[in-house]
């Protein structure tokens, strides 16, 4: 056995080293199209963020530098940008991006050892209950205080797998390799998650858990549609009724007071460090902002053309609602049906943060991280899926997107008018994501 994990280290290892080869490639083949093509690699936000770095070098504020709407962590992050290599900073995405990966595979290791130990507990429990032989109970009393029990292979394949799907991912690299950052907090989101769902599940766990789960909600804000699912999935026994519910809000438990407190002790002291450094403009830019944003730029969302239309009118209360309510009725619905149970908690998360991409008024191909990131953590509910299907859709997806580009490219580098051709492919984009 020790054995083979080992071979199965080793190739991991080596699929790691592989995948970090081609973010290298990228970058340094990024570098080269920027000089020799007027459609630029290198994401504007990337030149936005870094320029912030500079203000914050000169001990100025980041939000001196017109739309930068980011936490100040990110400016911090790619200084070396100025003392290094301008690069540098896609080197640093990129190492989170490799994180990702890894966190992919430990998580799912740990659920799957975790039902093993689970399954012998409770049939042993049984055999225990007929026949009270010293054996069976020694082993009973091994399995309960052992959080390492050995997998069998397949586990450990099925795994790795699973990140490699993340590793490969042609769309995941690109997004980080041209300077977005939002594999940052795609990282801090996975790291709560594989703490939250540890076989320990002490206090102290929960606590930390809360921690990363904080931090990610001030790096950005769409993770806060976790908290309920991660707060329900702390409960000792899922709710049954609506007084259950109640119950749980009332009178939590120990490792959802653990839980919020680490989540609210990370989010108050960032947000008030920055809130005294750089005043209000930091509250508005980083938090308010993506509150009452209206973009009336050419994305992915279904909204947008409306948005387009409206620019020169003043939105109503109504129109937001109507808006906004959609995703929200939806979160709640899969909140109370997937993030109640620890099981499903990370197929909950998937699909809270695909409905709040899908049915967000700004859709950008780097919000598909927030989903994408979460979509391997759910291999078990798509075995019975099929290889046809399984290779059909992430290629409709592909071919729906790539016919999006072709008129946004028109527009923004050639002029066309294509608004109306943009609307209708984000139409089919979005059906098609249905």
């Amino acid at each position: 056995v020790r054995a083979r994990r080992s071979a199965a280290t080793m190739s991991f290892k080596r699929h790691l080293i592989m995948s970090t080869a081609v973010r290298i490639f990228l970058i340094y083949y990024g570098e080269v199209q920027d000089s020799l093509s007027d459609v630029q690699y290198t994401d504007v936000d990337y030149r936005v963020v870094t320029d912030a770095a500079n203000h914050v070098l000169s001990l100025g504020s980041p939000f001196k530098r017109h739309t930068f709407r980011y936490t100040p962590l990110l400016a911090y992050l790619v200084l070396p940008n100025l003392l290094i290599h301008p690069s540098f900073g896609k080197f640093i995405f990129s190492l989170f991006d490799i994180l990702i990966g890894v966190l992919i595979k430990w998580i799912l290791l740990n659920c799957y050892r975790s039902n093993k130990i689970s399954i012998e507990t409770k049939l042993l429990k049984l055999e225990t209950l007929n026949n009270r032989n010293k054996y069976l109970i020694k082993r009973k009393n091994e399995i309960l205080n052992s959080n390492n029990e050995a997998l069998p292979p397949k586990y450990i394949r099925m795994a790795e797998l699973s990140a490699y799907c993340w590793l490969y991912n042609p769309l995941t690299m690109i997004i980080a390799t041209r300077g977005n950052g939002d594999c940052v907090s795609c990282s801090l989101v996975l790291l709560s998650i594989y703490f939250f769902l540890k076989n320990d599940q002490t206090n102290m766990q929960h606590f930390i858990a809360g921690l990363f789960l904080g931090l990610s909600i001030h790096y950005r804000l769409y993770p806060v549609g976790f908290c309920l699912a991660f707060y329900l999935a702390s409960l000792d026994k899922p709710p049954a009724t609506w007084k259950d519910y109640l119950g749980a809000v009332l009178k939590p438990n120990s490792k959802q007071i653990a839980l919020v407190t680490g989540t609210v002790v990370a989010l108050f002291t960032t947000t008030a460090l920055f809130y005294w450094l750089y005043g209000y403009p930091f509250l508005y830019e980083s938090l308010l902002y993506h509150l009452v944003r209206k973009d009336t730029r050419h994305n992915f969302s279904l909204y947008f053309y409306l948005q387009y239309l409206s620019s020169t009118f003043e939105v109503t209360i109504i129109e937001k609602l109507l808006t906004f309510l959609p995703q929200l009725v939806l979160i709640l619905m899969l909140t109370v049906r997937y993030g109640q149970h620890r099981q499903t908690l990370a197929f909950g998360l998937f699909a809270i943060s695909f409905v709040m991409v899908t049915y967000n008024p700004v859709v950008t191909s780097q919000y598909f991280v927030w989903f994408l990131s979460l979509l391997p953590l759910c291999v078990k509910n798509f075995k019975n899926i099929g290889i046809r299907k399984a290779v059909f859709i992430p290629v409709m997806w592909f071919i729906s997107q790539g016919g999006w580009l072709l008129p946004a490219y028109l527009l923004e580098f050639k002029g066309w008018n294509t608004f109306e051709f943009i609307w209708i492919q984000s139409i089919v984009f979005s059906s098609l994501t249905y």
